[in-house]
Order: structure tokens, then sequence, then C-alpha cells
């Protein structure tokens, strides 16, 4: 592979993975529910996503891909780096998708012990007549 071709394999592979850790870091602040943690757990995420795949990339770069032609080796390592990158990817929603499953079950736990507060609140105990007795029933 001749310079021209080694540097156009590199940029054009950057901004395949700019552009999609673009696409993860805004899907993933909508899917989290754009909240405080969601939004420092779609940083981190992106962010790993990004520094493995880049390391992919130059890993990609190296590697002598038993093909005729530059433009044929070109095409062979940017269909790598696409199939790594979409691999990449759904390993990320994975990721993202368990923070969403997390980040549920802390609201629906918070919600329930809301209820319940308010339950309790809200609950007086009542005091029964007693039968033998016109006064309050007592258990003594």
């Amino acid at each position: 592979m001749d310079t021209d071709s080694y540097i156009a394999f590199l940029t054009i592979s950057t901004l395949l993975v700019i552009a999609d850790a673009a696409i993860i870091t805004i899907s993933g602040r909508h899917y989290l529910a754009n909240r405080g943690t969601s939004i420092a757990a779609s940083w981190l995420t992106t962010t790993l996503f990004v520094l493995i795949v880049l390391g992919l990339v130059a890993l990609i770069s190296t590697v002598d891909v038993p093909v005729d032609g530059q433009l044929q080796q070109l095409v062979t390592k940017l269909g790598i780096v696409l199939l790594l990158l979409a691999l990449a990817h759904a390993i990320t929603m994975r990721v993202l998708a368990s923070y969403r499953g997390e980040e549920r079950q802390e609201q629906l736990a918070d919600q329930m012990a809301e209820e319940h507060t308010e339950r309790d609140r809200n609950h007086r105990p009542s005091v029964m007549q007693s039968i033998e007795r016109s006064e309050p029933y007592s258990t003594s």
C-alpha cells in the first residue's frame, strides 16, 4: 500500500469512526432518557467505542492483505473496518441497553418506594368498636 492509499485509508476510517461515535452519542442520550447519569454513561461508552475501533483501524492499517492492486487492498481494508465497526456498534448498543435496563429498574424502585411512603402517610389506623362493650377495642 503506497503512502497516498495509506493516508486515504486512515482518513476514511477515522471519519467513519467519528460519524458512528456521533450517532451513538446523540442516540444514546435520547435512548437513556437524557438524565445526568445517562449522559455520563453515554459519553463513557462512546469514548470506549472510539478508542477500541481506532485501535483496530491502526492494526488493520499494518496488515498486508493478499489482493492485487492498491485500490483492491484499500477497498478490502475498508470492508474489514466497516465489518468491525458494525460489530463494535452492536456491542455498544447492547451496553447502552443494559444501562437503560438498570435505569428503568431504579426508576421503578423509586416509584414504588414513593407510593409506599405516600400510602403510609395517608393511612390512619382504624379502631374497631368492641362487640361486648361500646368502647374502642383494646388488646388487653
